[in-house]
């Protein structure tokens, strides 16, 4: 059983901006900021540890303002720190472009999170039953994902491994991707991400027979691929007013390992997930999980 979530996958922060529309190449659009947050794994970890699975960062974090944001934001929520800050760089930041109906599209610049060593990677203190987070951002990294993919390769049987390929899935090397696919014992990923990376009969492959491959499809829910049964989609949760969609599927992928934490089948796992993206597309910023009483408060209509 899981017990703990250990996030190899990196935390940034997001400058989220709301414009009407992308601008065509060469022009410009009038936006207005929204905020910074904290995201990119966080929104994971948080996300888990609302509903009960308490977590550990294992990524890179940086010594400037950025770094020090992101700290502050993971003692907030109670998420130890497994590695030192890289001293010589900020941690990096993204921005957030966000529409009216909630879509949104990210710039990515990268700082000490694109930079893992194997000689800080073997620091790692696992334990029995340490689900290990992978992000594709991470591996698609030059100095970062080589040393992952490898590190990941070699974990104990013992530890469930979850990766979340992410919109950089075809920018991954074939055989760093195919390292860590052979190792993971879960994968979450949307149907764009599935497209690119050559659908699910080529996934599957690419995995050990008994993984479970989750594909998230927005408000038609998410289907369950499994080798041993046939294909199961769990329906998505009605919302009236999508406000934003930035790290829906993050919040979809911590609630799944809560759910398995909690010792729930894999489509109450999914059920589970897909009621807590609902809550968070429902909210501004991508750290918007819920708690197990704000999910029964918006079941009940009562926030």
């Amino acid at each position: 059983m899981i017990k703990r979530l250990v996030s190899l996958g990196s935390v940034i922060v997001d400058l989220m901006l709301e414009l009407p529309g992308l601008p065509e190449r060469g022009g410009d659009v009038l936006a207005s900021q929204r905020g910074m947050a904290v995201g990119g794994a966080f929104n994971v970890l948080s996300a888990a540890a609302r509903l009960g699975l308490p977590g550990v960062y294992a990524g890179p974090h940086g010594s400037g303002p950025f770094g020090d944001l992101v700290r502050a934001e993971l003692a907030r929520e109670g998420i130890d720190m497994a590695l030192l800050p890289d001293l010589r760089l900020d941690t990096g930041w993204t921005i957030a472009m966000i529409e009216p109906d909630g879509e949104r599209t990210f710039v990515t610049v990268t700082g000490a999170d694109a930079i893992v060593e194997s000689s800080a990677l073997a620091t790692i203190d696992y334990v029995n039953g340490d689900a290990v987070y992978v992000s594709g951002y991470d591996l698609a990294y030059p100095g970062a994902g080589q040393a992952i993919a490898e590190h990941v390769a070699a974990l104990d049987a013992s530890l469930f491994v979850a990766l979340d390929p992410g919109p950089l899935v075809a920018d991954i090397e074939v055989a760093r991707l195919g390292e860590v696919l052979r190792r993971a014992d879960m994968l979450s990923l949307n149907e764009r991400e599935l497209a690119a990376a050559g659908g699910i009969e080529s996934l599957a492959e690419r995995m050990r027979p008994d993984a479970t491959i989750v594909v998230r499809q927005g408000p038609r829910g998410a289907t369950i691929n499994r080798a041993t049964s046939e294909p199961t989609t769990i329906r998505a949760v009605a919302v009236g007013n999508v406000v934003d969609t930035s790290g829906a599927g993050d919040v979809h992928v911590g609630a799944t390992l809560a759910g398995i934490a909690h010792a729930m089948s894999w489509a109450d796992a999914v059920e589970l997930a897909n009621r807590a993206a609902a809550y968070a597309v429902s909210l501004a910023g991508p750290a918007s999980g819920p708690t197990a009483a704000q999910l029964e408060d918006f079941a009940a209509g009562r926030w």
